[in-house]
């Protein structure tokens, strides 16, 4: 595709200049600029119209290129930010009334899309590795409730194998890294974007978004457990979730699922503590960026 592309785009980038060189020889000879046959003057025009053409043309993809929002910066974004990065794109590339989800109970969609009178669910994961079967399942899950037709997970990384199978079986679509690069590419995908960020984030603290983030995904798969307590650990740049288990939760039903948490809020690593610093409660550890600044 992206060979085809090129043809076409030398095709039409020589067609222009052969225009415009035919046209500036008609031009030089009427009005006695230069002299010489029609093939004669031709030959001397084109390629210092071809040459000139050139250089615009390099020049404008580069002011382009170097303003454009590339994969580096969305793969420095935090989960949240880059839910609504996910938001700004989508808006670049033709979809209609799109919305961010509440982040605590979102049902596994975190963005609700329409284009062309169909409506989507969007899962959204920010993540170094390749995504598993969960984050399909999630948006799956998720179609019923906001009354979606079409569900997508849309990723800076890639899927494995089975994922794409599940997808595939259950018609949800998959924009990985590369799909993401080329919706990049869209003209205006910046602006929209930044428009996202700036008109549709919350002030919301990334101590609240991440508690949210586990009490929604804890609520989702029937364990049924309180926030007590959020605390920011400076010595390691982790977050401490103290959570308080009710009646009849384990507490190892909570430390199986520490390695699926990380994957579902695009942590490193989600780290159960029994006993946690408070009686009767379980911490969950995670790591946040070291850049981030609190009070």
């Amino acid at each position: 595709m992206k060979k085809a592309k090129t043809v076409i785009s030398l095709i039409s980038f020589l067609a222009a200049v052969t225009a415009l060189s035919i046209g500036a020889e008609r031009l030089l000879r009427r009005v006695g600029l230069m002299g010489g046959t029609e093939r004669e003057v031709f030959l001397k025009i084109f390629p210092r119209l071809a040459a000139a053409a050139l250089i615009i043309v390099c020049a404008v993809r580069l002011i382009r290129r170097m303003g454009r929002l590339t994969l580096k910066k969305l793969d420095t974004m935090e989960g949240h930010e880059f839910e609504y990065a996910c938001a700004g794109i989508l808006r670049a590339n033709g979809f209609k009334k799109v919305q961010v989800t509440q982040g605590s109970g979102d049902f596994g969609v975190d963005i609700t899309a329409e284009k062309k009178r169909v409506k989507y669910a969007v899962q959204c994961k920010r993540y170094d590795k390749k995504l598993n079967n969960s984050a399909i399942q999630e948006v799956i899950g998720g179609l019923a409730v906001y009354g979606c037709e079409v569900g997508a997970v849309m990723t800076n990384s890639y899927f494995t194998g089975p994922a794409k199978r599940l997808a595939e079986m259950n018609g949800v679509i998959l924009w990985d890294r590369d799909e993401l690069s080329a919706m990049l590419d869209k003209r205006g995908t910046k602006k929209a974007v930044r428009e996202s960020l700036t008109e549709n984030t919350p002030a919301v603290s990334p101590e609240d978004i991440c508690a949210d983030t586990v009490e929604a995904f804890l609520a989702a798969r029937g364990i049924s457990a309180e926030i007590e307590n959020v605390e920011y650990l400076e010595d390691t740049c982790e977050l401490l979730i103290e959570i308080k288990p009710q009646t009849g939760v384990r507490i190892e039903d909570i430390r199986s699922l520490s390695a699926e948490l990380a994957a579902h809020g695009g942590w490193e690593y989600a780290a159960c503590v029994f006993p946690s610093k408070t009686a009767g409660t379980v911490g969950i550890e995670i790591p946040l960026p070291q850049d981030t600044e609190y009070q």
